[in-house]
């Protein structure tokens, strides 16, 4: 206020302060216009003496803008402010100092147009045996399936090589078929070789004895029935075994086909074994004692004999070596468990019986 000279009366004195319509702070006392998003009742418009301020974001996957005026007393702290700052994860926020500066767009954060990510109902134990247990399953059914196969093969060319090759003997014990039919077809088939050994085997042990007829040096000749036609039976004594092999083995790899000569059909070893007799019955007595034992197979390192003509029958040999395998005095170097028992699995397959 001033006083001019020779007045009584006041006059008011009054000052603007004006702002630049361009700063970067608040206007000061002149209110600054924004756009707001919730006026709707002023039009869309509010007044402030802070700052306008714009935010986006993201909410069940829509865009939001939120436009409005923040008062100065909340324009804190002063060099940035809360009100003004961004979240990456949230919004984006812009506060300026203009007239409806307010009224940009702004972009969505990156991270809200990513679909939002649920934690995870499986831990890493779990994620491994949900992807390791099916790839282990397929796993074992590729090698159960490899196994069934093989086992087949085997068993189908182990049959092949009992079958010999004689492809003409498939039919050759159909029950409709005869001796007489048998006899002849064996005569015209230009071998004198007999049937296939799974086929003798077979006849030999349907035969059925009659009456014996003659007896000799190496054993007797019966008189048997076989399918209505009369066969003559030569029965070996198991004594004479190395006789019986090396006339059979005549009869089935030389051509012997005479009217005068009995034609051959089958040989079979049944009944040609030894009498048992327990391990070390010529050694210790009926009923031994431990110490009696322990002095025969500890002390003296003796072992049960087993007999040569084993070595005559592929089962028998192989059985005879892996027992040998197991008698051994030093344990590391006896046969494992592991080992015996594969042994017999393969020795089943390949004599096509359940051991």
């Amino acid at each position: 206020m001033a006083e001019s000279a020779g007045a009584s009366s006041f006059f008011p004195l009054v000052v603007l302060l004006l702002a630049g319509s361009g700063g970067s702070g608040p206007r000061g006392i002149q209110a600054l216009l924004c756009a707001c998003t919730s006026c709707l009742q002023a039009n869309y418009t509010c007044e402030t003496d802070g700052a306008c301020m714009v935010s986006i974001f993201n909410l069940d996957g829509m865009e939001h803008h939120v436009r409005t005026c923040i008062p100065k007393v909340e324009l804190v702290p002063a060099g940035k402010p809360f009100y003004c700052l961004s979240s990456e994860d949230l919004r984006n926020t812009h506060c300026c100092y203009t007239d409806f500066c307010n009224k940009i767009d702004l972009r969505v954060p990156s991270g809200h147009l990513k679909e939002p990510e649920h934690p995870s109902m499986w831990g890493p134990v779990e994620l491994v045996g949900i992807i390791a247990g099916p790839v282990f399953l397929l796993f074992l059914i590729i090698i159960i399936v490899f196994l069934v196969i093989n086992y087949h093969q085997r068993v189908y060319h182990n049959r092949q090589r009992l079958d010999m090759e004689d492809p003409s003997c498939e039919m050759c014990l159909s029950k409709d078929k005869t001796l007489q039919d048998l006899v002849y077809d064996l005569s015209t088939s230009g071998s004198g070789s007999g049937l296939p050994l799974f086929v003798q085997r077979t006849v030999a042990r349907t035969i059925v004895l009659q009456e014996i007829i003659g007896k000799g040096r190496f054993g007797e000749v019966w008189r048997g029935r076989w399918r209505g036609g009369d066969v003559a039976v030569k029965i070996f004594s198991s004594r004479e075994e190395r006789s019986w092999f090396r006339e059979a083995e005549i009869y089935q790899t030389v051509m012997l086909r005479h009217e005068n000569i009995l034609g051959f059909i089958a040989a079979d070893n049944k009944g040609v074994h030894e009498e048992y007799q327990l391990p070390y019955y010529d050694l210790v007595p009926s009923d031994p004692s431990i110490e009696e034992m322990r002095k025969v197979v500890c002390d003296q390192k003796l072992r049960p004999n087993i007999p040569n003509w084993w070595q005559s029958y592929e089962a028998l040999r192989v059985m005879g070596k892996m027992m040998r395998e197991c008698w051994y005095a030093n344990g590391a170097a006896r046969l494992t468990a592991l080992r015996i028992k594969k042994t017999l699995s393969q020795l089943s397959v390949q004599e096509d019986v359940k051991i």
